[in-house]
């Protein structure tokens, strides 16, 4: 039985991940520009919606990010547990629910610098445990399970504001049991959604690498469609809002932060002009370009920014990349940012900024 694309909903709602499009939208053009089959390719794979669509859809698809979290989500979304898988983790779960109340207390505690600034003493007791108990797990399916939850409890667990907004504040209710409860019934409430999914061993694969060397993963003009959000240039910091995340997972943050593009640490602390920006698309789509098959279709979701004070305007500033490789638009719609970016503070929210889907063909002659 296929998937109903409520299930698929709310597994793309598995971890939070801000400025991700929906997996109706995914749906929507993999289903237009692709067939069964066919390879499709995500070089920002951010919370893995490419790869959720396309598995369902019987698309073989890959994605690469440089972002530990994003990867360590698209890899859950692609999941498919056995039973036997299930069974492990309702018995890990039953387990965990039994013995953190008397062995919490003694377990080895997690620190790195400036822990204690965003976790109060009883979180980082609770979530050194669950850490600790998750790393025991053998199984590589079940324990990418068990990190994708955990990871997205720790902003929760965390004196950080939001998942938008990297401050510390006060939250009263940050204790052992509250934290292991909030845990546990994400636990529990995720098993039972994926003892729900379709066995399905379409080929899927989520890679941790800068996406200008897909050509290392990927076979010169053997992408059928690309569909991507690249980043909203001076909008959003992924390694910050995941730093927490990646730290308590053993990530490399620094490897994230250095090779993230577009991010506001990029054009408002270090004020990059907007041509980095584009280098950095140019630099990236040159390799999609070669991977891509004649004929083959890359579709952009992406918004525009604020750089310098001047609005980025995603549309002509990739038109212009994108013409370099012989790509012509053959389809576009917008929404206004304004209207759809509510999370973000309203200090983002400028009057005027769209959300584009622009549409490619790679001409057939190339």
């Amino acid at each position: 039985m296929e998937d109903s694309i409520e299930l698929l909903r709310k597994i793309d709602r598995i971890h939070p991940y801000p400025a991700k499009f929906t997996v109706d939208l995914a749906f929507e053009y993999i289903k237009k520009y692709s067939s069964d089959g066919d390879l499709v390719y995500d070089p920002f794979v951010g919370s893995g919606t490419t790869l959720l669509a396309s598995k369902a859809l019987h698309r073989r698809s890959i994605g690469t990010d440089i972002n530990h979290i994003a990867i360590l989500i698209s890899k859950a979304k692609i999941l498919r547990l056995s039973k036997d898988n299930i069974e492990n983790l309702k018995s890990f779960i039953s387990e965990f629910e039994i013995s953190y109340k008397k062995d919490c207390d003694k377990t080895l505690l997690f620190d790195y610098s400036s822990i204690h600034h965003w976790f109060t003493d009883e979180s980082i007791k609770i979530l050194s445990y669950i850490k600790n108990q998750i790393y025991k797990i053998e199984n590589k399916d079940e324990q990418t399970f068990a990190k994708v939850i955990f990871s997205s409890i720790i902003n929760i667990a965390s004196n950080q504001e939001s998942d938008t907004r990297y401050a510390a504040v006060y939250k009263p209710k940050l204790n052992i049991n509250y934290i292991a409860d909030i845990f546990l019934k994400k636990f529990k409430d995720d098993l039972e959604i994926y003892s729900k999914l379709s066995q399905n061993d379409t080929d899927s694969q989520a890679l941790l690498d800068d996406s200008k060397n897909c050509t290392k993963y990927i076979n010169k003009e053997s992408v059928d469609l690309l569909l991507t959000s690249p980043p909203y240039p001076n909008t959003y910091d992924y390694y910050l809002y995941h730093k927490h995340r990646m730290n308590w997972l053993d990530c490399d943050v620094k490897y994230s932060m250095d090779l993230e593009i577009g991010s506001r640490r990029e054009f408002s602390s270090l004020k990059k002009p907007k041509e980095k920006f584009n280098n950095d698309m140019y630099l990236i789509l040159e390799q999609c370009n070669l991977i891509l098959k004649p004929g083959g279709y890359a579709v952009l979701v992406m918004g525009d920014g604020k750089i310098q004070g001047e609005i980025y305007e995603a549309k002509s500033n990739m038109e212009e990349i994108c013409a370099k490789f012989s790509w012509e638009l053959v389809d576009y719609t917008f929404t206004m940012l304004d209207q759809t970016s509510r999370s973000f503070q309203k200090s983002y929210r400028t009057k005027g900024k769209k959300e584009h889907i622009l549409v490619f063909k790679k001409r057939g002659d190339n």
